[in-house]
């Protein structure tokens, strides 16, 4: 078995099977009085049912961990009928020919119809066998809806009672050589009590059209009469072992030889159970699913081989660990993994909850794969195996939902002292024999890591029995009794469901009652996003979770929120992110892709980028915006709410002028994409203009003029671009004078994003210096000369420090200082070329209460500068006007001293929207401070924004481009420096402002 092959087609070569349509004898077909209901006859077609024909519909071998060389595949076209359920021998005319293993309500069985629950559904076809002595004949089912009985030659072999697990019918004593007739009788009520997932009879909202019969591969096999009936595989870690259980119809010995490629590893004989140490064991993980072949040999008493399968294992172990913080966290193999996957239903347009083929069954894996998945949660539905086999080989985990059905207690979620159904016996007894069927099933299967018993409170019952009963079932996995259902302490998992943001509601286990379980959001999101020409039916409701957004780009936005808050959570220990959910599904148009999967929603690359942030430290559990206590809340901070407005122009030339002449109000004057924006006068009377910036020539600076440049969509680009103009009115390109090309070599390694920001240029006296971070890229590089350009030289060479929003500042004597974070300053000598002091902080004087209730004593969190006024020293910090993260105006603060290191007097306020803006000085020495869009949304309007509280996001009425702001600097009769904005907009703080200020003079 080579994992790597897309398919593992088997051609029979003991078996040739042939349809026959002919009749056979019985009562006559009884026609129903009233016509038959048809289900929604939608147009939606994949692409790989559009391909499907008889001959190729579901070749591949169906059980790929007892895998046989000789079988017969009998997929094609049946005879079908339908009679009412008081009939019970087989009809003597058929109705016409149904595609099997596609359902009668689907388009791809041919069919269409609705089968009622007082009717039942007849298949037929014959095939031919050789009945040999010393063999046995096996019909194999995969799946059949609901229940069935089957019949070979009018002689009842066998019959299943449950919809959603294969069975087989020992053939052997009914066939006769040549043609033999086979007849499948089927009776599906839907409801009730029976296990049925997304079925229903009314098919609405969030429940889908019923599925009726033989839903699954039919196949033959041929074995001996002492044969391997199934293998039971379990594997260690710790000791890099493979151990098989073979469960042997009849007797004999077993080999195993295990293989790793074309290499035996390891190989073994016994009667009974084989534990095979693996030299150099290579361990599964979604990262490197490595799998081993296994041959198994059934040999008799002298030794010869009398039955031969193959399988495969993998060796990896699940598990749960404490972090430091007391929360639980998912293991594998021994180290933490955060699981992040989608729900994902498993139904399709044309096959209901059939695939069209193996080849789409894999494209949902391999696309979810490529999106930045690790995992998936199989919804109430117990696929073919053969999707199991794929995510072994893929590396995909799958949370494994049983399938739900029957009454139901009270919601109550999270809640303490949670409620159960009541279930007769039988009921019960057949859930559990459902239950135990699909664990026996699929329980060699690495990719599954995690079973789910109940979801949500759908017929949830005996919750403590379930539990305990799957944890001593299969101790290999972990347990999430009720994924968003009422909450009994059994299992591993505590789990809630939260839409359309994730959110999780701590509170109710204050009192220790998740303390030792993993705690996820097992379902969230549900954006839906209507494609027209791909919906199930575009007359009916097709909804989504939160309502439609307007168009693509905010349900992309709402996507990107909720990935936030995932994360955010993830600070408080959330170990697990489910979003719902792959594909739209009949009504529900919230999947990532259409229901037809024609049309992907957000690229997978873009997914994949996105989800990046899940994979990394998770952000720290605080206060100030970063998390939150209750769960149902969180800080939108690096979520950009996506529009197609476009920034207006810039103010005409003589607007500007007389604005400067005036001084009274804040000028637009130059356009373009631009953060952190940087004017100083160079030593030949230009302005020189730089900041964070895109690359040339990047498209996305007009598409996405409202990026907000933090994230994986950020377009911030690893160049510093420069202007320079004579009168702030008209501007020259520079190009890009430095990039991370120039950096130190030594600082060029680091394997971040290579990105700049924040830069700052600086006249020294003989060259320019140029300063700018992130910390893990800061430098201080100095031209040779006047011109601001390369050669770039580093006179600290990799002595200067990770340095966040590093700034120079020199001194009326020439000495010059570095001034970083929030906020240290240290001396430099005359060269640049290292400190001459240890640095000192320089926080102004007093604390403010911070969000939390904890004293606050920095001026700011980052866009440290400073200048001199007069004989003082301003050192000047930018924060959020509510201290948290992305809340509110982007404003801008002072602190004065008498000694540049301090001490400095109280913290004052100089501008609402100015925050990392850098005053400058006109040619006629007024004083003006540059400003920028910093937001989430667009920008707001000027129009009463003196008293509209910002504080529920990040947002500004400066516009994309740069503004400058007239300030009034001076000097007061009583000595204090005093600082704020001229124009009435910026002058004052706002509502939203955490800190007491006197108003503008």
């Amino acid at each position: 078995m080579r994992h790597h092959a897309k398919n593992m087609t088997a051609i029979g070569t003991l078996l040739v099977a042939t349809l026959a349509v002919s009749p056979i004898q019985g009562n006559d077909l009884e026609a129903n009085k009233a016509p038959a209901a048809t289900p929604v006859q939608s147009e939606l077609m994949t692409q790989w049912g559009e391909s499907l024909t008889a001959e190729n519909a579901w070749t591949e071998y169906p059980r790929p961990q007892l895998q046989r060389e000789n079988w017969i595949n009998l997929n094609g076209n049946w005879d079908y009928a339908v009679t009412p359920k008081t009939q019970t021998t087989p009809p003597r005319d058929w109705t016409g020919q149904i595609l099997v293993p596609f359902c009668l309500e689907s388009k791809l069985g041919g069919v269409g119809r609705l089968l009622d629950p007082a009717e039942t559904l007849w298949y037929h076809r014959t095939f031919e066998v050789d009945n040999a002595a010393g063999q046995r004949t096996l019909l194999n089912f995969e799946a059949v809806d609901y229940r069935c009985e089957v019949f070979v030659n009018g002689k009842s072999v066998g019959g299943h009672q449950g919809g959603n697990t294969a069975f087989s019918c020992d053939a052997s004593e009914a066939l006769v050589d040549g043609a033999n007739d086979l007849v499948v009788r089927v009776e599906d009520e839907t409801e009730g009590a029976q296990l049925r997932g997304k079925q229903s009879l009314d098919p609405k909202g969030i429940w889908y059209t019923r599925v009726s019969g033989i839903w699954q591969s039919v196949w033959l096999e041929q074995v001996p009469f002492n044969y391997i009936k199934d293998l039971k595989i379990t594997t260690s870690v710790k000791d890099g072992s493979i151990t098989v259980r073979p469960i042997v119809h009849g007797k004999g010995a077993v080999a195993v030889a295990v293989k790793d490629g074309d290499s035996i590893v390891a190989q073994k004989s016994a009667s009974d159970e084989i534990t095979l140490k693996i030299p150099d064991a290579q361990l599964w993980s979604p990262t490197s699913p490595h799998l081993y072949d296994l041959d198994v040999s059934l040999l008799n008493t002298a030794g010869q081989e009398v039955d031969r399968v193959s399988s495969y294992a993998a060796i990896r172990s699940v598990g749960k660990v404490q972090d430091a913080n007391g929360n639980m966290q998912f293991t594998l193999n021994g180290d933490p993994i955060f699981h992040w996957g989608p729900l994902d239903q498993g139904w399709w347009p044309d096959g209901l909850l059939t695939p069209p083929s193996d080849e789409a069954m894999l494209f949902d894996i391999e696309w979810l794969k490529k999106a930045g998945f690790n995992m998936i949660r199989k919804h109430i539905k117990v696929e073919p195996r053969r999707y199991y086999y794929h995510c072994d080989r893929l590396g995909m985990m799958v949370w494994q939902d049983q399938v739900s059905g029957g009454p139901k207690p009270k919601w109550t979620r999270l809640a303490p002292n949670p409620k159960d159904a009541q279930w007769p016996d039988d009921a019960h007894g057949q859930f559990m024999y459902e239950f135990e069927e699909m664990i026996s099933a699929l329980e060699n299967h690495p990719s599954i890591v995690v079973w789910t018993p109940f979801n949500e409170a759908w017929g949830q019952h005996q919750t403590m029995e379930v539990g305990k009963w799957t944890v001593q079932r299969d101790p290999s996995r972990l347990v999430n009794v009720a994924s968003g259902g009422n909450f009994w302490p059994v299992g591993d998992i505590v789990d809630a469901h939260k839409y359309p943001h994730p959110g999780f509601p701590f509170d109710q286990g204050k009192d220790g009652r998740f303390e030792g379980y993993i705690k996820v959001v097992g379902e969230f999101g549900g954006h839906g996003l209507p494609i027209q020409g791909h919906l199930w039916d575009a007359n009916r409701r097709n909804w989504g979770y939160g309502g439609l957004p307007k168009n693509k780009a905010e349900y992309q936005q709402r996507y990107e929120t909720s990935l936030v808050a995932l994360n955010q959570l993830r600070g408080q220990g959330i170990a697990a992110g489910v979003y719902t959910q792959t594909t739209d599904v009949e009504g529900e148009i919230n999947g990532l892709m259409t229901y037809d999967r024609k049309v992907i929603k957000i690229p997978a690359k873009r997914l994949a980028k996105m989800h990046q942030v899940l994979f990394q430290d998770a952000p720290p559990a605080t206060s100030n915006g970063a998390a939150h206590n209750d769960g149902d809340k969180f800080n939108p901070a690096f979520v950009q709410e996506h529009t197609d407005r476009k920034p207006g122009p810039v103010m005409d030339a003589e607007t500007i002028r007389a604005g400067l002449e005036s001084r009274d109000r804040a000028l637009y004057i130059k356009s373009g994409w631009i953060r952190d924006p940087y004017i100083t006068l160079g030593p030949d009377g230009y302005y020189y203009l730089t900041g964070t910036q895109p690359n040339e020539g990047d498209p996305r600076e007009a598409e996405d003029p409202y990026n907000i440049g933090l994230g994986n969509e950020s377009i911030v680009g690893n160049q510093v671009r420069v202007y320079r103009s004579q009168d702030l009115i008209d501007w020259e390109s520079l190009g890009s004078v430095f990039s991370t090309d120039d950096l130190y070599e030594t600082t060029k390694q680091t394997p971040k994003a290579k990105r700049i920001w924040a830069p700052e240029v600086h006249w020294m006296g003989d060259r320019w210096a140029l300063v700018h971070c992130p910390a893990y890229l800061s430098s201080l590089a100095t031209t040779e000369g006047s011109t601001l350009a390369g050669p770039w030289t580093h006179p600290m060479k990799d002595s200067m420090g990770q340095r966040h929003d590093p700034s120079l500042f020199s001194d009326e004597d020439g000495k010059a200082y570095l001034l970083w974070q929030n906020t240290l300053i240290a001396p430099l000598d005359q060269e640049l070329s290292k400190y001459t002091a240890k640095p000192v902080r320089i926080d102004p004087s007093g604390t403010r209460p911070g969000p939390n209730g904890q004293p606050i004593s920095r001026i700011g969190h980052e866009g440290a500068t400073m200048i001199k006024v007069g004989d003082k020293y301003v050192h000047l910090g930018t924060a959020w006007s509510t201290d948290q993260g992305r809340k509110g105006s982007y404003n801008l603060y002072y602190c004065v001293s008498d000694a540049i290191t301090g001490p400095y007097g109280p913290r004052q306020f100089a501008g609402r929207f100015l925050g990392h803006g850098t005053p400058f000085q006109t040619k006629d020495g007024k004083w003006w401070c540059t400003a920028f869009f910093n937001a989430n949304v667009p920008p707001v309007p000027r129009d009463g924004i003196q008293s509209k509280d910002l504080g529920d996001n990040a947002q500004t009425i400066n516009e994309q481009g740069v503004t400058i702001v007239p300030l009034d600097v001076r000097r007061l009769d009583n000595g204090e420096i005093y600082i704020r904005a001229l124009d009435p907009a910026y002058a004052n703080p706002g509502p939203d402002e955490s800190q007491k200020f006197e108003a503008a003079l």
